[in-house]
């Protein structure tokens, strides 16, 4: 099968389906978000060990010297016999980013039985205007808090435990779900999530809940990102083809590409996405929908206990039973799943012309 990756394509930026994925996994989000780097970069590897000049060529996490002579860590270089740097690939995932909504602990509430707590939903692209969700502490029963939202005509109640969460996500319908803690946000909102806030509940006593109010936000270090990516390629070109520009040299006379290999593209705001297409020779998407059936694979392999340890660039190269599952995804699509943002197409990298090359598949 292909993927249809418009899918995912939006003209604004959004929370990805791995974040509703990989939170059903309940893991702290750093530990979870650096292997969905992990699994971008295994997919990457998949995709390379298909041609052998690249795969005999390749260096991995190499420290690159560029023309400025300072050191730059790329995931992937491939060089020459000579020795001579002829590509170079990194690779960068930037998920969702929970953040307290103020600071200086206003985002702390104390509710007692009856009182109410309003989540507001004000965006700007919201047709309907403010759409205000009212969480009120009803009772206690047992160790569980009984809560109550209410918004527009709708009302619902949750029982939660200390540090449960309730995560309030607007799709792009205007349309509001409330997911409690151990819930499946994947299977639960098939549409896509514009804006998502989070409630936790932080203590639970007798007379009263803790709780506190945190924003979801997609990819706030995608600039950083961006610049760094760009001037790691730029240093690198100018020390091999002695031009900073990409556009300074026809790129069949150049004699190092490099490419930029992203999930979670949906993060990846306008004037991000410029200042890569600006620097960088080949920007590429692999669609979050081939990340997470990638997890699913995984899952069923070794199971949620045990699926992390496996998912690593070292645990490709050193069990062959990892490298087959990784094979096994990019068979089912059919090798798309490199998606050049300005070609507009599947890609493939391969060895042509004694450099790295992107061809259109």
């Amino acid at each position: 099968m292909i993927y249809d990756i418009k899918k995912e394509l939006r003209d604004f930026t959004y929370l990805t389906n791995i974040y509703k994925y990989i939170e059903s996994y309940n893991l702290v989000g750093h530990q979870i978000g650096r292997k969905v780097g992990d699994m971008l970069e295994m997919l990457t590897l998949g995709g390379l060990f298909r041609d052998d000049v690249l795969r005999e060529s390749m260096e991995i996490e190499n420290k690159l010297e560029g023309f400025t002579t300072a050191g730059h860590k790329v995931e992937f270089g491939f060089y020459t016999d000579a020795g001579q740097l002829f590509g170079a690939i990194e690779c960068k995932c930037v998920g969702v980013e929970v953040a307290r909504k103020a600071s200086r602990n206003s985002h702390i509430s104390e509710l007692n039985i009856g009182d109410i707590k309003t989540v507001k939903f004000s965006n700007h692209w919201q047709n309907n205007g403010t759409i205000n969700c009212n969480v009120c502490y009803i009772k206690q029963q047992g160790d569980k808090a009984i809560i109550e939202v209410k918004w527009k005509n709708k009302t619902k109640k949750f029982k939660a435990n200390k540090k449960d969460t309730l995560k309030f996500a607007m799709d792009e319908n205007e349309k509001l779900h409330v997911i409690i803690s151990g819930e499946d946000m994947y299977a639960k909102i098939p549409s896509i999530i514009r804006s998502c806030k989070i409630i936790k509940v932080d203590n639970i006593d007798t007379s009263k809940i803790k709780i506190s109010e945190h924003n979801c936000l997609p990819g706030p270090q995608t600039p950083e990102k961006a610049k760094q990516a760009s001037l790691v390629a730029m240093d690198l070109r100018k020390k091999i083809d002695n031009h900073w520009g990409k556009d300074d040299i026809p790129e069949d006379k150049k004699n190092m590409i490099s490419a930029l290999v992203l999930c979670e593209f949906s993060h990846w705001e306008n004037k991000s996405q410029n200042v890569i297409k600006t620097c960088i020779d080949h920007n590429i998407i692999v669609p979050d929908e081939i990340i997470i059936q990638s997890f699913m694979l995984f899952d069923e392999i070794y199971g949620r206990k045990n699926l992390l340890k496996h998912i690593s660039k070292r645990a490709f190269l050193n069990d062959e039973s990892v490298r087959n599952a990784i094979y096994r995804i990019i068979d089912k699509y059919e090798s798309n799943i490199f998606y050049d943002i300005e070609l507009k197409q599947y890609i493939d990298f391969k060895y042509t012309n004694n450099r790295l090359s992107v061809i259109v598949k």
